[in-house]
């Protein structure tokens, strides 16, 4: 288990990467590598709403060579019922919010979260 997590964990912040600059937030649903990935980021800066949608169109670098597909969609903010949140991963100005995780999942997520110089916080 702890195999598939790790990449996973790895996926997720990939997909955040490219909203750290947007001051919305992005709600992404879907499968990568066979596991439910269900995850939003919000962030603090400010871009133009058209830039926000390119931001969280759904196109994610590196999906497809993990046979993944994911739903990505802006929401006003992130909804409630996280486990977990990865605040500041790679010094971006964005909070991820992790929702329907084991628990051995979360601690997967919190390494790859601290991994990245962010600070996790269990909910």
């Amino acid at each position: 288990m702890r195999r598939l997590t790790a990449p996973l964990a790895f996926a997720a912040l990939l997909l955040a990467c490219p909203l750290a600059y947007a001051k919305s937030a992005c709600m992404m649903q879907g499968q990568i590598m066979g596991q439910v990935i269900n995850e939003c980021t919000e962030t603090e800066m400010n871009l133009s709403e058209g830039q926000q949608k390119v931001q969280c169109s759904g196109q994610a670098p590196g999906l497809e060579g993990m046979g993944g597909q994911v739903d990505m969609r802006l929401v006003p903010s992130c909804p409630s019922g996280a486990g977990g949140v990865c605040d500041s991963p790679r010094g971006a100005p964005a909070q991820i919010y992790y929702y329907q995780r084991t628990p051995d999942q979360l601690a997967a997520l919190q390494a790859a979260c601290e991994n990245q110089r962010g600070r996790w916080k269990k909910l």
